[in-house]
């Protein structure tokens, strides 16, 4: 099964879940807990490995975490070990904060910049994506020189492309038609 594909059905599952007990930030704290501990990739190799038996696994789940997240995230996270699945676990939280952003209006933008951009430059155009988007929009954003300058945004499913190099493959089509 594809990785992104289980993923987003862990996530929906989990968000029912936490939509019917209202815990929707209880789970998004739990879930990043859960994501951060299998950055100790001594801990994530266990879990994933098929020949430790489940049992074994469960009780280093257990012993490691019992204490620090609710016992149906330790349910999630022992049955992704049980099936051998547990490098999921980041994607599901992503797909997670998409489902509770979702739920609360908010929109995801992308923001491409061919150098890194400041706090106050990402909060200005967050702001004026809120105004197109008509409604809050939550920021990422990369780098990626090939754009030569300018940015690129997409909200859902706009794509507002400012870049340089976009321009530039524009002013050439239109010299090509032009001769």
């Amino acid at each position: 099964m594809p990785k992104s594909a289980s993923a987003r059905r862990y996530a929906q599952a989990v968000f029912q879940i936490a939509l019917e007990r209202d815990e929707l930030d209880v789970w998004i704290e739990d879930l990043s807990l859960l994501a951060r501990a299998l950055e100790n990739r001594k801990l994530a190799e266990y879990l994933d490995a098929p020949q430790v038996p489940v049992e074994r696994k469960i009780e280093v789940i257990n012993g490691s975490l019992g204490d620090t997240v609710g016992p149906l995230a330790l349910n999630l996270i022992s049955l992704l070990a049980s099936r051998n699945i547990v490098p999921v676990m980041p994607d599901v939280v992503d797909q997670y904060q998409r489902l509770l952003d979702s739920h609360r209006g908010i929109e995801q933008a992308e923001i491409v910049s061919a150098v890194s951009l400041d706090d106050q430059q990402q909060q200005r155009i967050a702001e004026l994506l809120s105004d197109i988007a008509g409604k809050e929009v939550r920021v990422t954003a990369r780098v990626d020189p090939e754009i030569i300058g300018g940015l690129l945004a997409r909200v859902g499913d706009r794509l507002i492309d400012g870049s340089t190099r976009t321009k530039i493959q524009t002013m050439r089509r239109n010299l090509v038609e032009q001769r």
